[in-house]
């Protein structure tokens, strides 16, 4: 029963018309206080007549809508308050996890990594201090050592076998190339077909399963051990409608957690910790940057726990991006690890010139990884840093969140027996430890000093161009052996690079 329906407490003698006594029979007081308010007498303690049946309904019904549009409005009225205080609980969460740069981020930060690429043999690339190209001969003895031999020095976090450089064309084909090794029947280049079947001769397989044992050996002394994809612009590598998926897939298979790939060049239960993207051209923009979000989402979905990363050249441009990867890492930042930052062969961007970490912290919010070069003959075009330069760069990132470590490339070139060369001791030079020196850095040891920090970046308009066998080497003589890097004839002689730079001293 409603409470609009209240019932009146029989009683008997309502008084009759003829009675004697003047006064209205009252009933007890617990009995009035239950009449209904529309059945109230009047003054004359006359009953007033009654409401319509009709009527009363209709009141009842207003009156139900009317309870109803309450309880909805104080039920909304929760909804909406209690939605803001959750709204402004996720607007917090987000904001801590926010960085500068304006992007959301939360993946974990890494800090004091040192990371080796190993594999291309660069102590061996034959390049002059002085001479350029074709101008040292570097013995077998030293040439690269075993994967083995570099975790065992306890220098590298991380050591990434470069590269696997030609994969792409919607064949699932890829082969694996690394340089000459000091030791014998280790490493090779591995060709897997896209066939579904094993093709290379048996003396590779058997490099690669030794290699895979050195991969295991590493991972349990402490050391991750990364594939890079890609490299230089000569790599025969590329993109073409669905490769990006594709790709992830069969890598993932192949080197990952995967089990249903087609091959599996290290061996059996060999499980790399992670893939990096070193891709340094894109032929085609709207192809390749597609696919290769497409990579990188595909596979952050196939394995959440794989390591990835990016490497883009410092250099920004006009387009305040990396030119090859720039979208990639804005589309898929969320999912990268890191970013490995290449601060070699690219002065207008390095140091002293126009070191640019700032900037890569706004387009990138997670752990930035300073690239560099192992000896100035891996930075032909200029940016290795030795060590006081190296300490004056440390000491302008070391208390950023941001800043994750140092890189270099390669691991032989900077490791003994490698030898240390420099415009000045061409001649004799020493043995490099300059492997050593990255790690002495890193663990807050000073290597160097008495080289300011970074100052206002140099415009172009001082840009200068000279001949030598590198830039460091025509930056330090300033030689009258102008050359201009447009025209046929650039003046230099047949092995000499024609190199600019930006650099008060030869202008």
């Amino acid at each position: 029963m409603s409470f609009l329906q209240s019932s009146r407490p029989a009683y008997e003698g309502p008084l009759s018309a003829g009675s004697t006594n003047s006064t209205s029979y009252e009933p007890p007081v617990s009995a009035r206080t239950e009449f209904s308010t529309m059945e109230l007498l009047d003054d004359n303690k006359q009953p007033k007549k009654k409401i319509d049946p009709k009527r009363r309904r209709c009141y009842i019904i207003i009156a139900l809508i009317v309870i109803v549009l309450l309880a909805v409005a104080a039920g909304l009225t929760a909804y909406f308050v209690t939605k803001n205080k959750n709204s402004k609980t996720k607007a917090a969460k987000s904001t801590s996890s926010m960085i500068p740069g304006g992007l959301a981020y939360n993946l974990p930060f890494i800090q004091n990594t040192l990371i080796g690429y190993f594999g291309q043999n660069a102590v061996a690339n034959g390049i002059g201090i002085v001479g350029g190209l074709n101008s040292r001969i570097t013995p077998n003895s030293s040439y690269q050592n075993t994967l083995a031999h570099y975790c065992n020095t306890g220098y590298y976090n991380v050591i990434n076998l470069a590269f696997l450089n030609s994969f792409g064309g919607g064949d699932n084909h890829f082969s694996i190339a690394f340089g000459s090794f000091s030791v014998d029947k280790y490493g090779g280049s591995y060709v897997y077909k896209g066939t579904g079947f094993e093709t290379n001769p048996i003396w590779i397989v058997n490099q690669y399963l030794q290699l895979g044992m050195d991969i295991q050996a590493c991972q349990a002394a402490g050391v991750k051990i990364m594939l890079s994809l890609g490299g230089d612009q000569a790599s025969p590598y590329k993109f073409v409608a669905g490769d990006g998926k594709a790709y992830a897939n069969l890598f993932y298979n192949v080197f990952l957690e995967g089990t249903a790939g087609p091959v599996r060049p290290f061996g059996q239960g060999v499980v790399l910790d992670g893939i990096e993207l070193d891709v340094e051209k894109n032929d085609n923009p709207a192809v390749w940057t597609p696919e290769m979000i497409d990579f990188i989402t595909t596979l952050r979905e196939l394995s959440p726990k794989t390591t990835i990363a990016i490497v883009p050249q410092c250099y920004l441009g006009l387009i305040g991006k990396d030119a090859n990867v720039g979208d990639v890492i804005s589309a898929t930042y969320e999912m990268i690890n890191y970013v490995i930052v290449q601060y070699y062969n690219n002065p207008q961007c390095s140091y002293p010139f126009g070191f640019n970490f700032d900037s890569w912290k706004t387009l990138f919010p997670g752990s930035i990884i300073l690239g560099l070069a192992g000896d100035w003959t891996s930075a032909i075009s200029g940016g290795f840093l030795e060590p006081g330069p190296l300490q004056a760069v440390y000491d302008m990132v070391k208390t950023d969140p941001q800043f994750g470590g140092l890189s270099v490339y390669d691991v032989s070139s900077s490791t003994p027996p490698a030898l240390s060369w420099d415009q000045k001791n061409f001649a004799n030079p020493p043995v490099s430890s300059y492997s050593q020196t990255l790690r002495n850095v890193l663990n807050g040891v000073p290597v160097g000093s008495g080289f300011p920090p970074q100052g206002a970046q140099v415009n172009n308009l001082l840009m200068a161009s000279r001949c030598g066998g590198t830039w460091v080497y025509a930056n330090s003589i300033c030689s009258l052996r102008v050359c201009d890097p447009a025209a046929p004839v650039t003046g230099c002689a047949a092995n000499e690079h024609c190199f600019s730079f930006l650099s008060n001293t030869c202008v």
